[in-house]
């Protein structure tokens, strides 16, 4: 049985919740876990809150038989709990983007290059019968960021993109009003990636397009509700429409 926290994402596939001040009330933070013959860890959370985040990941997946640590980047965020996590998944290998090869090691001062592995944009993560793409999403905030696709579960580990800020704290997007997804879907992209600003539309679209020709049935960001199958369409066109929008201008008061 999963811990009340955890949240059921598809068969073998949970999202793990971490705790942060204001926990729920305006931007989720979210690890990911793939159970199976290799389980998988995608990012280790902030390393506070430690031992509401183990006991997540304890009630979904036997945690010394981990075989693959997944970072999605360098942020402190999604890899604060990198050296806890090598201690307690002695078997593990860490899968990181090359772009932060010079970089993890002032993140996690313990990491053993012997346990690293570097990827790339479309290099595919054999573990345990599941054949996981490295897929970078469109919008993101680190040169470093990578995502995850699983066909046989059709998830799609985004990152940080496909996030959204929310007045409590939902699980899905689908119980959200649609003008609150949409208006905090444009604002909060916009901010992460003020880039888009200046992005030509048609790479743009081709980018969301490598995302959408893959067909997931369901988006799990680590920033915001799950997005299943029904949204699936309405996300991918809400993120073509982005580019040349401008940065939001911060309201005053």
């Amino acid at each position: 049985m999963s811990h009340p926290r955890t949240l059921p994402v598809a068969p073998d596939v949970w999202l793990v919740r971490s705790s942060s001040p204001g926990d729920g009330a305006v931007l989720p933070l979210s690890s990911l876990v793939v159970a199976g013959d290799a389980p998988i860890l995608v990012d280790t959370g902030t390393g506070r809150d430690r031992d509401d985040w183990w006991a997540q990941v304890e009630a979904v997946v036997d945690v010394p038989a981990v075989r693959w640590i997944v970072l999605s980047h360098d942020d402190p965020a999604h890899c604060g709990g990198l050296d806890e996590v090598l201690d307690r998944c002695p078997d593990a290998t860490v899968v990181a983007s090359w772009a932060m090869a010079r970089r993890l090691p002032d993140r996690a001062p313990g990491l053993d290059p012997d346990r690293c592995r570097w990827v790339a944009d479309g290099d595919v993560l054999p573990a345990g019968g599941r054949d996981l793409c490295v897929l970078r999403p469109p919008a993101y905030d680190s040169p470093a960021t990578l995502g995850l696709y699983d066909a046989v579960s059709g998830v799609f580990w985004s990152s940080v993109c496909f996030g959204t800020p929310i007045p409590h704290d939902a699980d899905e997007m689908s119980v959200l009003d649609r003008d609150v997804w949409e208006d905090g879907f444009s604002t909060y992209h916009r901010r992460l990636s003020p880039w888009i600003a200046d992005v030509d539309p048609s790479r743009w679209r081709a980018a969301v397009s490598r995302v959408a020709v893959h067909g997931p049935r369901t988006i799990a960001s680590a920033r915001g509700p799950l997005i299943r199958r029904g949204d699936v369409g309405r996300a991918l066109d809400l993120l073509t429409d982005l580019a040349g929008l401008p940065e939001p201008v911060p309201s005053r008061r």
